[in-house]
């Protein structure tokens, strides 16, 4: 029934344009007032004008020839016949603003001018009251289609300032958005550095000046020093490294590498933490080898800041899930556990940058830009990364998604 039915009406178009062929009952209704030689040249008028309406749907590269047809055959229907007979034109129309409007002026000036004609021919018979009956179809022929395109124009206008507004809106909101979380990460970042480097200052200065003379307690606080110095050192790798992929020249040297090889390496070295606190891992890899082009360098950090915010966040005793599987297009990276979870609306913001706080540091005292950095690593390699709160196994899990393509 589908295919019958887009035999008779073109698919694009569908049944609507053809609604207004309902119009042609009137004109056939005094057609058949007329004699008989004159009602068969009418009715065959009446075919091919249907005809030619049909085909300019169908054949649109055709649409100015067909357009130029029918108003041919309604201005010989108003010679022949009636006058009042132009009001035909109201059919057509949507077809005459289809057309570029340089041929939209040719066929409504023809279309005027033979009309004026048909008026002037009007007079000299003294029907004035046809002369006022004519004055629509004769305005809506020649005037009419220029005043629809102009208003489809100024639609489309008036549509794409507003989509340009609402997305120069969006791009403030973000803006300012942005440099907000800038502020707050600076403020941040200020006191995270300030906390340890006072703590430095404090313990070398009462070193210096010779405070502490029992061994144990000099050796205590040199742990301190070199505990805060790593810490100190840990923040501005961060910021150099998030610094350094948000530049648009950013170096990614990518390798053809086995990926189920390199997963396997990047838990390995991470087992002794996992083990410390007496985490269970339920690694799923496959034997086979997978090649994928990727920067190693910078995946494994991407995949370190993963596993290292699991062993950071949840307590002894968590199970932790390590797969990696292959689709027809894309490689899936799985870390998932299932500890303390991640609620929803956190996870929305999880990988934005500058997000601090209990929504990706918890009270650690992160840079909150290890995840960012992470999102980052994975969208230079083509990749996504999203959280499930909700997996079928454990309470969260992670999902980086690599494409096979060379990238």
């Amino acid at each position: 029934m589908k295919k019958l039915f887009y035999r008779i009406f073109p698919e694009k178009e569908g049944i609507i344009p053809f609604l207004y062929i309902a119009n042609l009952i009137f004109p056939l209704f005094f057609l058949f007032q007329e004699s008989q030689g004159k009602l068969l040249i009418g009715l065959l008028l009446m075919v091919a004008f249907v005809v030619a309406y049909r085909q300019a749907y169908w054949n649109s590269q055709h649409n100015l020839v067909f357009v130029l047809v029918q108003l041919s055959i309604i201005l010989v229907f108003g010679f022949m016949y009636d006058p009042l007979y132009i009001y035909m034109i109201f059919i057509p129309v949507y077809q005459i603003v289809r057309l570029p409007m340089q041929w939209m002026y040719v066929g409504c000036g023809l279309f005027t001018f033979f009309g004026l004609i048909l008026i002037y021919q009007v007079v000299l018979s003294e029907e004035y009251y046809t002369i006022l009956n004519l004055g629509p179809p004769l305005f809506g022929g020649s005037i009419l289609p220029f005043m629809i395109k102009g208003s489809i124009k100024y639609k489309e206008m008036s549509e794409n300032l507003r989509r340009t507004a609402e997305e120069l809106e969006k791009k403030n909101r973000e803006m300012t958005r942005l440099e907000e979380s800038k502020k707050q990460m600076l403020a941040d970042i200020s006191h995270d550095l300030k906390t340890p480097i006072t703590t430095i200052q404090g313990y070398s200065r009462a070193l210096y000046e010779g405070v502490v003379s029992d061994e144990a307690q000099t050796e205590k606080y040199l742990k301190y020093i070199y505990d805060k110095s790593i810490r100190v050192t840990s923040l501005i790798d961060e910021l150099f490294m998030f610094s350094k992929l948000d530049s648009p020249d950013v170096p990614i040297q990518k390798e053809l590498q086995d990926i189920c090889e390199f997963y396997r390496g990047i838990i390995v070295e991470h087992f002794d933490l996992f083990e410390e606190k007496k985490m269970e891992l339920y690694i799923d890899i496959p034997e086979e080898k997978i090649m994928v082009r990727f920067d190693p360098k910078l995946l494994n950090r991407a995949i370190s800041n993963l596993l290292q915010n699991m062993n950071k966040y949840n307590p002894e005793n968590t199970d932790i899930y390590l797969r990696l599987n292959r689709t027809e297009t894309s490689i899936l990276i799985k870390v998932g556990d299932n500890g303390v979870g991640i609620r929803e609306d956190i996870a929305q913001t999880l990988f934005e940058p500058f997000v601090r706080g209990d929504k990706s540091r918890m009270n650690d005292g992160g840079s909150g830009l290890g995840l960012a950095i992470t999102k980052k690593i994975v969208e230079l390699h083509a990749g996504t990364i999203r959280v499930d709160t909700s997996p079928k196994r454990g309470k969260t899990n992670f999902i980086i998604e690599l494409p096979l393509k060379k990238v």
